[in-house]
């Protein structure tokens, strides 16, 4: 009745490994009827529901091949490590303090892959949508220019109306001719030089300005740059990872060991073992 496939795995190893050390025997029995006596192995047990498989996350971490619901995975798991350390507290047996140490996780760890990783990033990351809002202005920047370019289209037309005397003059956007200033056809001839048609209608001429293209191509631009930064940054967590590596490779051996002595307590209070 392991919780986690790291426990599943490490049961399957101790059972093709019996122990030949007595005190390490004495030690794995001291640690089963503490968790059945104080009764802890049901409440750790749906702790450890909640945990995924830290040692293949980390394997894939260490390959820098870890995808972002690793990353997310990761960090949700390891925000349940300190609930695990609390009803350990008042444990006695030696193994279970130990296990209690062994389960602190590296505070830069945690406080990155919250700030960094999105509550639900995407599954891959050339679709973006992985890096959390906040977590890096230059991105954040390119996002709001892909989703919140229509205030500067309303700051812009206010500006030229006020510039032009064109009242009636309209800067908008579609997905065909992209960014463009409308005129109706009997202003068109009273157009700054500077505007620069792009299309004529039946009822008026649609412009483009330097400023306005400038605009334009770093809106288009936006999520190609968006997705290419997205893709910087990812890579540099897992680079602040690695050096981390053999410390959650410490908390997951932990996990695993507890996830296995809890199914022992498990086991021995279901069918009255003694």
């Amino acid at each position: 009745t392991t919780q986690t496939a790291m426990g599943a795995r490490l049961l399957r190893h101790w059972l093709h490994h019996p122990l030949r050390d007595r005190s390490l025997v004495l030690k794995r029995h001291q640690a089963v009827a503490e968790l059945m006596q104080a009764k802890h192995h049901a409440a750790l047990h749906e702790l450890l529901r909640q945990v995924a498989d830290i040692e293949r996350i980390l394997a894939r971490v260490a390959l820098k091949s870890a995808r972002p619901r690793d990353l997310s995975a990761l960090r949700d798991s390891l925000s349940q490590l300190p609930f695990l350390q609390n009803l350990l507290v008042d444990c006695k047996s030696i193994l279970l303090e130990t296990l209690g140490a062994n389960l602190q996780t590296p505070l830069q760890v945690t406080q990155l892959l919250m700030q960094a990783i999105k509550p639900e990033p995407a599954s891959v990351l050339r679709e973006g949508g992985v890096i959390a809002d906040g977590f890096d202005a230059e991105l954040d920047e390119l996002r709001g220019l892909q989703t919140n370019h229509g205030d500067f289209l309303l700051q812009y037309e206010a500006a030229e109306k006020a510039r032009t005397g064109l009242q009636n003059l309209k800067v908008e956007f579609n997905s065909v001719h992209g960014f463009y200033i409308e005129i109706s056809r009997a202003q068109a001839d009273n157009a700054p030089t500077e505007y620069r048609r792009r299309q004529t209608l039946k009822n008026a001429e649609r412009f483009i300005t330097p400023e306005l293209k400038a605009f334009e191509d770093k809106v288009l631009s936006a999520n190609e740059r968006a997705l290419a930064r997205e893709k910087m940054l990812y890579e540099q967590i897992l680079e602040q990872l690695i050096p981390f590596i053999t410390a959650l490779q410490t908390n997951s051996g932990a996990v695993a060991s507890l996830d296995v002595l809890c199914c022992f307590a498990e086991r021995a209070s279901a069918l009255n073992y003694r």
